[in-house]
């Protein structure tokens, strides 16, 4: 069977497939054997036929050979003697004995023949059971009779041929549809690479950039307008005679400070010296008069420190 061609390539060459239609329609079978005329296929079944009737001589000389092989190793119905007979005579058979040697061994063979209806008989029982054998094989769930066998073999090849025709043509069939898949893979990767590029370099990504970039830019220059505007803000609030008024008052506030500790400290050391040189009443008194004028201290302190603030 000629391959399949692309059906592209048949429509650009109408002579081509106009060719390859008539080959595979006329000139060639399924199998790719040529279609031959009536009398060379008369001739060649006149062949067949010959070769079919030589090949069963071949086998029934092949299956008796082999028969008298096994009765005279394994063919326990038959006494000593007649092994040792048969297996001569299967020797003869196969071409092992030597041209010279038949002589010697041609009254053997004469008593072979005489005792051929037994042989035969025992031939017979082991070909019937390797038949037998042969029939579960072919079907071991349900064997097909002996006298039926060959007719179940010949359906099972017949069906063999059936299926493998059915494969080749099969195989063919799906061969033909493979540039049409191959099509439609190339659509799908073609169709998906488009896509792809759309997302990703397509006019709606570079608009989406566009737009990301533009905000970027706007919002930067938002942060840079916002810190001139501070800058300017505080140049304005703080000029150089508000600065140095606030300079002047924290240095006054910072002495005041330090003053005010140190008036505090005095008490605390005059409070001491009034607890050891007087008497509880007036240490009392004192005492009072001293914790006033902490407070007042106190006061005038946090005064300060929220002027300071």
């Amino acid at each position: 069977m000629l391959p399949p061609a692309e059906t592209t390539l048949l429509a650009a060459n109408p002579k081509f497939e106009a060719l390859h239609r008539d080959l595979c329609s006329n000139k060639l079978n399924d199998n790719g054997t040529s279609r031959l005329d009536a009398k060379a296929v008369k001739e060649r079944e006149i062949l067949e036929e010959e070769l079919r009737k030589a090949r069963i001589d071949t086998v029934k000389r092949t299956l008796v050979q082999s028969g008298l092989n096994d009765l005279a190793y394994r063919g326990e119905e038959l006494p000593e003697e007649l092994r040792d007979l048969v297996s001569l005579a299967a020797a003869a058979l196969n071409g092992d004995v030597a041209e010279e040697d038949r002589d010697v061994v041609a009254d053997e063979l004469d008593a072979f023949e005489a005792h051929a209806p037994v042989i035969a008989s025992a031939l017979s029982k082991q070909l019937q059971q390797d038949v037998t054998t042969i029939a579960c094989l072919a079907s071991p769930s349900n064997p097909p009779p002996t006298n039926e066998l060959a007719s179940h073999v010949q359906g099972l090849q017949n069906s063999v041929a059936a299926f493998r025709a059915q494969l080749a043509k099969s195989r063919i069939t799906l061969t033909q549809e493979l540039p049409k898949v191959h099509e439609l893979y190339r659509q799908v990767i073609e169709t998906s690479i488009r896509i792809l590029e759309q997302t990703i370099h397509g006019s709606v990504a570079r608009g989406t950039k566009t737009k990301a970039d533009y905000l970027a830019v706007v919002a930067e220059g938002m942060a840079k307008k916002l810190a001139v505007q501070h800058a300017q803000l505080m140049q304005q609030v703080y000029t150089p005679e508000v600065r140095n008024d606030l300079k002047a008052k924290a240095s006054r506030l910072d002495a005041e400070g330090v003053t005010l500790k140190r008036r505090i400290r005095d008490a605390e050391e005059k409070l001491a010296e009034y607890r050891q040189a007087r008497g509880m009443k007036q240490m009392i008194a004192e005492y009072a008069e001293l914790l006033r004028e902490i407070e007042k201290v106190e006061s005038e302190i946090s005064r300060v420190e929220k002027g300071q603030r």
